[in-house]
């Protein structure tokens, strides 16, 4: 009779992910059920299960997997030499891992985020009378898809050390790779993919972001400035009130206020500052919010808090304020893709993020974005 060895495995695991829970602030807790492939002979499939918690672009994860078939018959031991009887054995393991994050990766509107990890972990053959088991370690890299605000999916690859040595040591045994396939479900803290829970504020004024912080000093001093531009035409290739704005221009406009220098397009000020997970329990108000649209990053916005976004739009007629919860901020939700946040230099000097990016404005100009369209106001 199989042994329920993965049962504590599994309460282990719970726990590991508990303890890194309390030490994070809005953590993002996933449900990860798998399927993993070790090399030909050692086991057949394993299905498991993992816990998942994240905080920004690090995340520890604790799991047990085992086999979906038992392995070849094993002699038991026994009391004479002329009897012998066959033991069944099926293989189970547990690992527990640190994963870091890396920059998102937008190719034909599909994002996806590559991550590396690494950890220790417990491979064993168990049956009623027998235990053999052999701890040691792993590493391996993978990719997140997300598919909405509460599930996604994600493929890796692991290479398991069966003793704890670096993999380029002189008497380091041969790692064994295996393919993992898995999903991974919500189940508390912040969403996968680009939803963004909305309640009712305690005033009843409307609606407010679940999660969302108060603005600091430099974003109350950014978006103060945006607000003044409320109301400017856009235009495709504007970089000033007078003549008007597209997306990245008002957003470098803004910023260049504050003097901070951004890149040109959308695209660049992708990558410039601190990256921020597309979660909406962690954006703050200040942070540059790119949408992907004619299959690529192309529009951006500021975010101001309380579910609203300030940016000059095509189909808003110029520089408006969206509000997120509306049905033309779904489109918004449904494009979000990448955020990023920009800390203007606290000393007052002069912060240039546009080096080693195009200035060419007729090259680098967003093009206009797809939203559902407003009627636009006059101005007087």
């Amino acid at each position: 009779m199989l042994r329920f060895s993965i049962v504590p495995a599994l309460g282990a695991a719970a726990a590991a992910a508990s303890l890194a829970a309390a030490g994070a602030q809005q953590p993002n807790v996933t449900l990860n059920p798998f399927v993993t492939f070790p090399p030909a002979g050692v086991a057949g499939p394993m299905t498991g299960l993992a816990l998942t918690v994240a905080s920004g672009p690090l995340a520890l994860r604790a799991g047990a997997h085992i086999s979906l078939q038992d392995r070849s018959a094993l002699p038991a031991a026994s009391t004479t030499s002329s009897s012998s009887s066959s033991s069944t054995m099926r293989p189970w393991g547990a690992d527990a891992d640190a994963l870091a994050y890396l920059e998102s990766i937008t190719y034909e509107r599909v994002t996806f985020t590559p991550y590396v990890f690494a950890g220790v972990s417990m491979g064993a053959v168990d049956s009623g009378s027998l235990r053999v088991s052999r701890p040691g370690w792993s590493y391996g890299s993978g990719v997140a898809l997300p598919l909405g605000s509460a599930l996604g999916v994600f493929s890796e690859m692991r290479w398991r050390m069966s003793r704890f040595v670096l993999p380029n040591a002189s008497d380091a045994p041969a790692p064994a790779a295996e393919v993992r396939l898995g999903i991974a479900f919500r189940v508390g803290g912040g969403g996968l993919g680009q939803a963004v829970p909305v309640v009712s504020s305690s005033d009843g004024g409307g609606l407010a972001l679940a999660g969302s912080t108060s603005p600091g000093t430099s974003a109350l001093r950014l978006l103060s400035t945006a607000d003044e531009y409320v109301g400017t035409p856009y235009r495709r290739g504007g970089t000033t009130p007078s003549s008007g704005f597209d997306a990245a221009g008002f957003v470098r406009f803004v910023f260049a206020k504050l003097g901070v220098i951004l890149p040109r397009s959308s695209r660049d000020q992708a990558r410039v500052g601190e990256r921020v997970p597309t979660d909406w329990h962690i954006i703050a108000p200040g942070d540059l919010v790119m949408f992907r649209d004619e299959g690529g990053i192309n529009h951006v916005a500021i975010y101001a808090g309380g579910s609203r976004i300030i940016h000059s739009t095509e189909t808003g007629g110029g520089v408006r304020y969206d509000d997120l919860a509306s049905e033309r901020g779904r489109w918004f939700l449904d494009h979000m893709v990448a955020v990023r946040r920009v800390t203007p230099d606290v000393r007052g000097l002069l912060l240039d993020l546009a080096r080693g990016y195009s200035t060419d404005i007729a090259a680098d100009s967003d093009g206009p974005d797809h939203a559902p369209r407003v009627a636009t106001r006059r101005r007087h």
